[in-house]
């Protein structure tokens, strides 16, 4: 079996790897860009189970910094959630180059189109930018604007669109052996629509600055949080209106800060952010990248897709490396096993549940951050219980939270009055 490997991101190169690990070297990668690693598109922070629950080795060369918890800050207020070792800063650039070690990637090389063949064997063939190749099997790693997933999405609405017609064809022969007192179908509320559905996706655009200080110290005593000095070891998280996430700021390490946020006008709203902080220093990187939300079809026959591309992203906080690592290994055990239909309902079996609760608590939060007295009610409630959130708040699986809230009635009910207030937001 000839496959194709679309993307040598991480995941892409995790994929790769763990198909070598089980045997499987039928494979070529293919990337559009002319270097692994660039352009780096991440913040660059990731819990500690990346490292620690891969299945295989992974080197510690691209981690900066560990941070031991957040410090959390809305107009004049702030708490502090404290975790050791609860994430780590890595070079992202690096860390992609360590997964792609000892594999051969054709860089360079752009997918523009996909075909299949019209044979029984299920061939398909990729046109790029040097030339078509043909595969029995394509994985696409290729990113939140996947190629391939366009692809299975096209595929999956040429299915509807037959399953529609054959409905409603079937509607009218049955019309004509009633005496044509039938439905012509126009009407039909069949639910196949909605089940093969790839979903509505969001994309939100991040934009970072790196900056290196002029003063190591020159975050102190400044800003909202008069009187702290800026920690090394903690990230520090800017909740403001009209921001649907949030304001970053991750120490690198050598004086080095990365300054982030997803929103509109992101760059401007850095900007402010470095007068209103009074963060003196150079601007030495910027960078951004697109963030895909949402649902969508993973697989359809011999083509899968995976990562940001698959959508395997935590709504929440925009990360997508762990979920997409676990992906990677559910889709190469189906691989293996020649189960390659069941991939979609495996990977979405063990945390689309999680993906699907965090999409509902978005649409929440921006829904309440869209009223400054809502963003500051949730503010207070998360600082009235940052020991709770701190003893229970999980880096990959934010629901935990959520679902030990549920236990305590206090929360549970100041929270129920916060949602019954904005109840039409919410829903409309």
């Amino acid at each position: 079996m000839e496959m194709v490997i679309v993307g040598a991101g991480p995941i892409g190169c995790y994929a790769a790897q763990l198909l070598k690990k089980c045997g499987i070297n039928s494979f070529r990668i293919i990337e559009e860009h002319c270097e692994v690693g660039k352009p780096v598109r991440c913040a660059g922070i990731v819990g500690k189970p990346v490292f620690e629950d891969s299945l295989i080795p992974l080197s510690r060369d691209s981690i900066l910094n560990q941070i031991n918890g957040a410090s959390f800050f809305y107009r004049g207020d702030s708490f502090k959630i404290e975790r050791s070792g609860t994430a780590l800063v890595i070079d992202r650039k690096k860390f992609d180059k360590e997964l792609s070690r000892g594999l051969e990637i054709e860089c360079g090389r752009r997918l523009l189109e996909i075909e299949e063949e019209e044979d029984e064997k299920r061939r398909y063939r990729l046109k790029t930018s040097h030339g078509d190749i043909c595969a029995d099997m394509i994985i696409g790693a290729d990113g939140p604007r996947s190629r391939v997933r366009k692809f299975i999405d096209s595929k999956g609405k040429e299915e509807r669109i037959g399953d529609r017609d054959r409905n409603r064809d079937g509607v009218k022969d049955k019309a004509k052996e009633d005496g044509g007192n039938g439905s012509d179908g126009s009407n039909d509320s069949n639910s196949s629509n909605s089940n093969n559905s790839s979903g509505k996706t969001s994309f939100y655009k991040g934009v970072q600055y790196r900056i290196k200080l002029d003063d190591p110290e020159s975050l102190e005593n400044v800003g909202e949080d008069k009187g702290e000095v800026f920690s090394r070891e903690m990230v520090r998280v800017y909740m403001r209106e009209g921001i649907p996430f949030f304001v970053w700021i991750i120490p690198e390490g050598d004086r080095i800060i990365r300054l982030g946020v997803i929103a509109k006008n992101g760059l401007k709203k850095l900007d402010r952010v470095i007068e209103e902080e009074g963060i003196k220093g150079e601007i030495i990187e910027r960078l951004a990248g697109i963030i895909p939300l949402g649902v969508c079809q993973s697989v359809y026959k011999n083509v899968a897709v995976v990562g940001d591309a698959a959508r395997q992203v935590k709504p929440l906080t925009g990360g997508g490396i762990y979920y997409g690592m676990k992906a990677a290994e559910i889709l190469v055990e189906c691989i293996r096993e020649g189960t390659l239909a069941e991939y979609d309902q495996r990977w979405k079996s063990k945390f689309g549940r999680e993906i699907k609760f965090g999409l509902w608590a978005r649409k929440v939060y921006e829904r309440l951050n869209e009223d400054e007295h809502e963003l500051e009610n949730i503010f207070s409630l998360f600082k009235e219980n940052a020991e709770f959130i701190e003893r229970v708040a999980n880096f990959e699986n934010h629901s935990l939270v959520f679902r030990e809230a549920l236990k305590r009635p206090k929360i549970f009910a100041r929270a129920g009055k916060m949602l019954g207030r904005n109840l039409g937001k919410i829903l409309f």
